[in-house]
């Protein structure tokens, strides 16, 4: 007997339903109609229910169907960036033409004649294919960018005759850091000096000066000039006093026209605005709107450079209790790494001025730090010896620790089999000319998955994501320093990398020391993976190297000579004022084929100078306070 639980009402016979039917209609016609649309589903479903017969729960199927469970692709699909969907139909697309017949060209006919119709056909589908295969390439954030094996060899910086070297000299202390504009229109150089200088770089001209703030100000404001019994009167400061002085009488007191120069290359810096001491590292963002500066007296100081207008202080971003080692903006974003002597990375929003959040880890003095367009950031730790790899959005870090070695390593390579031959047959085993890694001193970034290492035993390593010991290692990359002790004799000590820089997915990066080269390397990636790498050229600079950077100009700016070599003319000789000016690079402009970053020719941007820009620990008395600037050149375009 069926339960009465389950028991279907068949109608309802209430009175109050009944007469609600059979009531007269409401006052609004419009309440009426409604009223009768919704009343018709409910006669329907009351036939419905009669036409049912019997059954109850047994009779229901309660199986779900999978087949009509939502699509995860379609899910997926409505999760994705627009980057990722962008790489997705481009890959699709790829797919499509990979798996196309050869035959399916619809120029190609028996009926109608293709007169060369077939080859630009396929021509445009061969420059798509490349173009989207460039695109895929870029937004992977993997290396795809070869030219070592096209740059030609590089000019020295004492070869005068040359024309192809550009110095620019400002700063009387040493030259700490040096970054040029993405436009390569400008150039921005720091000191020990605590002044910041702006150059032109199609002329070589000082646009702009951004002061070290005085330590005296006056009721206004303004720096008070020092007394006349510690005042030079023939120094090169002198004199730029005396014409700004003479400026701000003939002008007012703004003293800032284009009738002087000299006088509108210095902007004013009032209290708590500036630097107070040393500036160690430089950073401009993408767009050239802000720059960032960092030094001895632990500020943070965020510059206005938008283009067309002149340079203002905007803000000292606090947080770090000792002084910043490194400041660099993330490629198309104003987001703002610091690294410091205080142990810890901080971010900050340059857009909005303020403060986002601290990275912990390291357990000595961070010393360099390098990032590109992803969340992510890598960092050199000093004398903790480790390099960490920072995921921003996942909040976790990568380890990887330098200065390691392995016997096993040392029996493979014949570590001791060598030394033993070099001492003779059957002679005493000579002592070993590795040096122990114990501070790992600059770091850049090559792609989203490699980076590059430099320490104080002078050896440059290669960094891999995946693997916890460096893929392929240079030791002594840049030589000894001979130094003579009394009691010991000649002392060997390796020259410690003061400088690395890479071009950004790409195969050259560059290391630098005080040995008086500037080292070019080609990683070698057979099928894209990264092996190793090699020598590439030497490029002449006397000086402690504390800065290199290397950036690609314009490819409006690219020219190709008559012997097929790609230059640039973002360098216009003409205008050059030094002794040393560049060659004015003459030919034709890139076509809409050839205009990519392939044929792009690097500038390669060294600032040196006398001693190290963390210390005095090296003084080289015959070297140059100045920035050096080499255009490198393709020998063909692809």
């Amino acid at each position: 007997m069926p339960d009465a639980f389950f028991q279907k009402k068949r109608k309802r016979t209430s009175a109050s339903g009944a007469g609600a039917r059979a009531g007269p209609s409401r006052s609004k016609p419009s309440s009426s109609a409604s009223s009768s649309r919704m009343r018709k589903p409910n006669a329907d479903s009351d036939a419905d229910d009669d036409d049912v017969t019997g059954g109850g729960i047994d009779d229901m199927d309660l199986t779900h169907n999978y087949n009509d469970a939502p699509n995860s692709d379609d899910e997926a699909e409505a999760a994705e960036t627009p980057a990722e969907a962008r790489v997705r139909l481009a890959k699709m697309y790829l797919q499509g033409l990979s798996d196309s017949p050869a035959g399916d060209d619809f120029f190609e006919g028996a009926e109608q004649p293709s007169f060369g119709l077939a080859d630009a056909a396929q021509a445009d589908r061969d420059n798509i294919a490349a173009r989207l295969q460039k695109d895929v390439a870029e937004q992977s954030g993997k290396i795809h960018l070869f030219l070592a094996d096209r740059i030609a060899a590089s000019p020295t910086a004492d070869d005068a005759e040359s024309g192809t070297v550009l110095t620019v000299k400002g700063h009387r202390l040493s030259v700490t850091a040096a970054v040029a504009s993405a436009d390569a229109k400008w150039l921005f150089t720091a000191s020990k000096d605590g002044n910041i200088i702006r150059w032109r770089m199609s002329d070589g001209k000082m646009v702009r000066v951004l002061p070290r703030r005085a330590r005296v100000l006056g009721d206004d404001g303004q720096p008070v000039p020092p007394t006349t019994a510690n005042r030079s009167k023939t120094s090169g400061a002198a004199r730029r006093r005396a014409r700004f002085t003479a400026a701000a009488a003939a002008n007012g007191d703004k003293g800032k026209t284009s009738d002087c120069a000299d006088a509108a290359s210095y902007i004013s810096v009032g209290a708590e605005q500036g630097h107070t001491d040393e500036i160690w590292s430089l950073s401009l963002s993408s767009d050239g709107s802000y720059l960032a500066s960092g030094g001895k007296d632990s500020r943070v100081c965020v510059w206005d450079t938008t283009p067309r207008s002149e340079e203002k202080f905007l803000k000292a971003l606090g947080g770090h209790k000792d002084a910043i080692s490194a400041v660099q903006f993330r490629t198309g974003s104003h987001e703002l790494y610091t690294a410091s002597l205080d142990r810890t990375l901080k971010l900050y929003d340059v857009a909005q001025l303020s403060y986002i959040e601290t990275l912990f880890g390291h357990q000595e003095s961070v010393l360099s730090l390098s990032c590109l367009g992803a969340e992510t950031a890598v960092s050199a730790g000093g004398r903790d010896r480790t390099c960490r790899f920072w995921k921003i959005r996942d909040e976790s870090q990568l380890v990887f620790r330098a200065g390691a070695k392995s016997k096993l390593r040392d029996v493979l390579e014949g570590g001791d089999l060598a030394r033993q031959a070099l001492s003779g047959e059957g002679g005493k085993m000579s002592a070993p000319t590795e040096a122990v890694e114990g501070s790992v001193e600059v770091v850049a970034m090559i792609d989203q998955s490699h980076f590059v290492s430099g320490g104080d035993s002078g050896s440059v390593s290669l960094w891999n994501l995946g693997r916890k010991k460096p893929v392929h290692s240079v030791p002594v990359a840049h030589g000894f320093e001979l130094t003579t002790s009394e009691s010991e004799g000649e002392i060997r000590t390796p020259r410690w990398i003061t400088a690395v820089a890479a071009l950004p997915y790409s195969d050259v990066f560059a290391s630098a020391s005080w040995d008086g080269n500037v080292r070019l390397w080609k990683i070698i990636a057979p099928g894209g993976s990264i092996r190793s790498f090699e020598p590439l050229l030497n490029v002449s600079v006397q000086g402690v190297v504390n800065s290199i950077q290397l950036v690609q100009p314009p490819l409006s700016s690219v020219r190709v000579a008559s012997d097929g070599t790609l230059g640039t003319n973002a360098l216009v000789a003409s205008k050059w004022k030094h002794a040393k000016g560049a060659a004015e690079t003459e030919g034709k402009a890139l076509t809409r084929v050839t205009a990519t970053k392939q044929n792009a020719p690097p500038l390669l941007i060294v600032a040196a100078g006398k001693e190290h820009r963390l210390g005095r620990w090296i003084n080289l008395p015959t070297a140059t306070n100045a920035t050096t600037i080499f255009p490198l050149t393709l020998t063909h375009a692809q």
